[in-house]
């Protein structure tokens, strides 16, 4: 069985790990925590492989945060399109899981360019290897002037409905179909494993996943809760209807704990909290990227020749962006050396 993984994964894992090689290094992180503008950081990022095509014709004087976060992302579609190079037909099959994000990632930046009236557009992915890939027809999307004209031009996709039913409800916002598109992605995946995830290594997906699914779901309740005021059952709809180490019950404790404390204390119960700790005094968010670190990371170790190890450089890569993200935006405000170290080592993982 062994040999049988190291015929199949040889060759897209040896290039995983050349990749690996080439992300921003500790002391390169360093490095851009003293770098001192925005310009001087977007030229500094230049230097690398994996960003200087995406970023060659930004203008780092006037680039905002959507634009620069929008082209990085583009590098990560840029180094799916490489492995998907090098994979096989069963490790083609589990990409498809990755290509979904960046078409929903796609049509997310184009509703956004439909419904936002300031002039800042949000950069689309128009890659000639994304448009052979894709069923969707980008260029008439990415040209489209009103979400009706959105939705016609979606005719046929598996995202026409999911759109469709958002537009019928009475004033909606971009929320809406942003959050409409996350909850049909995690449930389209999750009840079509059979389709994408090779034979023998479903458990890979479902660690990773899954876990994702519920620490996202406690991580919204959470934010529900201390900064909105919402009802139980409009908490409820926002939820992803997954549960994997965590049940219904766990949700309905969390949904229905009446302070901080006993969110908390539920938090340190469950199966998380046990497992991996939980100290309040922390980021939430931080504490659970670093929770999905361990996992892809432990998964890698314990099956290099696996669709593992697709998933654990997929999660460096965009932990990588969320870390320049967050110097950039530190940079911006004129935090010192010390103080964007501290926000960039935060990151632990993008949920």
């Amino acid at each position: 069985m062994l040999n049988g993984k190291l015929t199949t994964y040889s060759g897209m894992t040896t290039k995983i790990r050349a990749m690996k090689k080439r992300l921003i290094s500790e002391a390169q992180y360093n490095e851009i925590a003293n770098i001192s503008t925005v310009s001087d950081l977007i030229n500094y990022l230049q230097m690398f492989p994996s960003y200087a095509g995406v970023l060659a014709n930004i203008d780092a004087a006037s680039a905002h945060r959507g634009e620069v976060e929008g082209k990085m992302t583009f590098s990560t579609y840029y180094d799916f399109s490489k492995i998907f190079h090098f994979a096989g037909n069963s490790q083609k099959r589990y990409l498809e899981f990755y290509f979904m994000k960046y078409e929903i990632a796609t049509l997310k930046a184009c509703m956004r360019n439909i419904m936002d009236s300031r002039n800042d557009t949000i950069p689309v992915l128009v890659d000639k290897h994304f448009k052979r890939h894709s069923k969707l027809n980008i260029d008439k999307l990415i040209n489209s002037l009103t979400i009706e004209e959105f939705i016609e031009n979606l005719s046929g996709s598996v995202y026409e409905k999911v759109i469709k039913k958002i537009y019928e409800f009475e004033n909606p916002i971009l929320f809406d179909y942003e959050m409409s598109l996350d909850l049909f992605f995690f449930n389209y995946i999750w009840n079509n494993q059979d389709k994408f995830i090779p034979k023998g290594e479903k458990k890979y997906f479902q660690n990773s996943f899954g876990a994702q699914v519920d620490l996202l779901n406690i991580l919204w309740i959470y934010r529900c809760k201390k900064y909105y005021t919402v009802s139980d059952s409009q908490i409820y709809s926002f939820l992803i209807p997954i549960y994997y180490n965590l049940d219904r019950s766990n949700i309905k404790a969390l949904v229905e704990a009446e302070n901080d404390y006993l969110f908390f204390e539920l938090i340190n119960n469950c199966y998380y909290g046990r497992n991996y700790g939980f100290d309040y005094t922390q980021s939430m968010e931080s504490q659970f990227g670093g929770i999905l670190n361990s996992i892809y990371m432990n998964d890698f170790k314990d099956a290099p020749y696996s669709l593992a190890s697709i998933n654990a450089y997929f999660h460096l890569k965009n932990l990588e962006v969320a870390k320049v993200v967050t110097a950039m935006e530190c940079i911006r405000y004129g935090y010192s050396p010390e103080v964007i170290t501290q926000y960039i080592n935060q990151k632990k993982g993008v949920l």
